[in-house]
């Protein structure tokens, strides 16, 4: 007895924390401290251990090693790590010693180990270890590192073995990922970090353990849908993932970021997982390789411009020139001139002055709004007449093969016929005279489509073809043959302006249109056994009669219907609200989600039920991200059809953008035609 109460009195002063996940081996382990004399404190798990570290500064902790919610072992290396808790006596008490006292010699950094046997030779353990404590200048290291104190007679378990084996088996798959995992409670506090975590994460093990993962980092932007992530879906039960994304990732110091967070159930109980990925490298190629695109477009672009303006000096300076110069000899030579002299020189100054005027005319083509007048008329019928009109005074052959079926378009009759036969012109200088083959066609497109370097958003399209049989064009020239005042072709006077197919292309995209240029060289066929030549293929929109049997421009609403228009840009906004003003529907024009959400909340219930379309810009100056906008667009409105709408036809959601959720994809820049053909698409077929 005089030796218990010596005891007592030495231990009082000594504060212990006691961790076990095993309720009556803890309520025993912390039993017999208290009797010993130690101010103790209790955990069930590394995790609530760690959060009675925050106010308690034990000098001994007894800890289990294998434990849910934090381990006894991350608890040790965490100890160990902290400023706060470095040097204090670290004792494990664990019923796999022997089974893994290799590891534990060589990876857990302890003072004492103690195998769990019964209570009584635990009480005599736990006596010793408080005495090694007192006596620390005693504590002589055995040579494997450590002290352990095992029963008589206690032997390793095959089973323990077994299971440590697989533990550590899934502990090395787990470290060798790239990707960085962390996890946390159904609480969402984070209760393990693997290596790729921290480095990605770019902290300590101790700067996230214990920590609420919506707290734990400096989140950004992010961190208030994380904090409601880690609310609603893990605390919550609602079970959804959250994700952050390429388009708009995270950026934590000079790391780019991807993540995913998603509650995970297990038997009666959730855990959260937060996934990691650093996308920097890939980021800044693809940033880089974006920004040599755009230069490479800046580059062609100013040189076709600049192309372009040579082009028309060109030919004004010829034409101006004849003009000049006859009404110099006019001048100059007055009344000593016969009348008919005189007569062929205004008449040959006045050809001159009106070729300078359907070039002016030419140019004004390339306006968005160049075309007013429209008419429904049957693309066959046109095809027709034209071909017909052009080969009428030509000996060369040509085959017209219609398609069997109603290809009825809006078009300016007159604008149509021209770029058939300057298509036609071209085509009977490429194949020298020999043959042309004309042919139109339906097609029905349920998603976008990329042909030949053109976009086309999904819908039906008239569509004509026209075919050479010539050399073909090689591909490194194929791209340029839109450039304004490109030829092989010599140019004159009178002839050969240089703006066949530019007027093409700039024609047929104010109509809503698209033109695609395919070819074959020789050595193309002589690979795959077909005739050479250049095929140009130009569709034009198709609308469904409305229900009284016109077409007119406005869009047959039936009713009145609301459009939500999301556009950060300020002018593509009020440009893009008059079009589908004018084609009969009620425009809301946003700059953000914010503000659509805001304004639909604003306007009420009803107007939210009659927005029956979402046209909403996903480039990467749009504000949030698309596939994000999306779903909170579709929790007002289930049915909702939105188009997506960009600039680069080659971003992932414009070319694939019915599997981010999207009805259909407007490309830019576009005109009334084609935005009245998307809407059309997208709401009545």
């Amino acid at each position: 007895m005089p030796e218990t109460n010596f005891s007592l009195e030495v231990n009082m002063n000594i504060k212990v924390l006691a961790v076990d996940n095993n309720p009556v081996l803890l309520k025993a382990v912390s039993t017999i401290l208290s009797q010993e004399g130690c101010q103790v404190e209790s955990a069930s798990t590394g995790l609530e251990a760690l959060e009675l570290l925050e106010n308690f500064d034990p000098d001994i902790v007894f800890t289990d090693l294998i434990m849910p919610l934090v381990s006894g072992e991350q608890l040790c290396r965490l100890l160990r790590s902290s400023d706060k808790h470095k040097n204090v006596y670290i004792v494990v008490l664990s019923a796999v010693i022997l089974e893994d006292r290799k590891r534990i010699v060589k990876e857990i950094d302890c003072d004492l180990c103690i195998a769990k046997g019964t209570l009584q030779e635990i009480r005599l353990h736990i006596r010793e270890a408080l005495e090694s404590f007192r006596n620390q200048q005693d504590r002589n290291r055995a040579s494997d590192g450590f002290v352990a104190k095992i029963p008589k007679g206690l032997r390793p378990s095959a089973v323990a073995t077994e299971l440590l084996s697989e533990k550590q088996h899934y502990v090395r798959v787990l470290e060798s990922l790239d990707e960085g995992v962390v996890e946390c409670s159904e609480e969402g506090k984070i209760v393990s970090v693997n290596q790729a975590a921290l480095k990605i994460l770019q902290c300590r093990e101790g700067d996230l353990a214990g920590q609420r993962i919506d707290v734990a980092r400096n989140w950004g932007s992010f961190a208030p849908a994380i904090g409601i992530w880690k609310d609603e879906q893990l605390l919550g039960g609602g079970m959804a993932s959250f994700h952050i994304v390429e388009d708009e990732p995270l950026e934590i110091n000079d790391k780019i970021i991807t993540a995913t967070f998603m509650p995970v159930a297990e038997k009666d109980s959730v855990f959260g997982l937060c996934i990691l990925r650093d996308i920097t490298r890939q980021f800044h190629a693809e940033k880089h390789s974006r920004e040599l695109d755009d230069a490479i477009k800046l580059v062609k672009k100013m040189d076709a411009m600049s192309c372009m303006a040579g082009g028309v000096a060109h030919d004004f300076n010829n034409l101006l020139t004849v003009i000049c110069g006859n009404l110099d000899i006019i001048a100059i030579y007055g009344e000593n001139q016969s009348v008919k002299e005189r007569t062929a020189l205004v008449e040959y100054a006045r050809k001159s002055a009106l070729v300078a005027v359907d070039l002016t005319r030419q140019i004004s083509c390339f306006s968005n709004f160049g075309i007013v007048i429209r008419k429904r008329k049957n693309l066959n019928t046109i095809l027709k007449k034209t071909v017909h009109s052009f080969f009428q005074n030509k000996t060369m052959e040509f085959d017209f093969s219609p398609f069997d079926g109603d290809l009825s378009v809006e078009v300016d009759i007159a604008e149509i016929e021209q770029v058939v036969l300057n298509v036609l012109q071209n085509a009977i200088e490429a194949s020298s005279n020999t043959k042309v083959k004309i042919s139109t066609g339906l097609d029905d497109f349920a998603s976008p489509q990329l042909l030949a370097g053109q976009y086309l958003p999904a819908g039906k399209y008239g569509r004509i073809d026209i075919q050479d049989y010539g050399q073909g064009i090689s591909p490194r020239q194929l791209f340029k043959v839109f450039d304004p005042y490109y030829s092989t072709k010599e140019r004159g006077v009178w002839k050969g302006m240089g703006l066949g197919l530019t007027i093409v292309y700039a024609t047929i995209r104010n109509h809503g249109g698209y033109v695609v240029v395919s070819s074959r060289t020789q050595s193309d066929i002589e690979l795959e056994g077909e005739d050479k030549g250049t095929t140009v293929s130009m569709y034009l929109p198709i609308l469904d009669m409305a229900k009284d049997g016109t077409a007119e421009l406005q869009v047959d609403t039936g009713e009145a219907k609301t459009i939500l228009f999301l556009e950060p840009d300020t002018q593509m906004r009020v440009i893009g609200e008059l079009m589908l003003s004018h084609l009969g529907f009620t425009v809301i024009a946003v700059a953000s989600l914010d503000e659509a959400l805001s304004e639909l909340a604003h306007q009420g219930r009803k107007i939210a039920l009659e927005v029956v379309m979402a046209i909403i810009d996903v480039s990467k100056k749009a504000p949030g991200s698309p596939v994000e906008t999306c779903r909170q667009l579709r929790k007002i409105s289930p049915k909702l059809k939105i188009v997506a709408m960009s600039g680069t036809i080659l971003d992932p959601i414009m070319e694939k953008c019915q599997e981010y959720g999207f009805v259909n994809s407007l490309p830019k820049p576009y005109t009334i035609d084609s935005l009245k053909h998307v809407v059309h698409s997208a709401l009545y077929t």
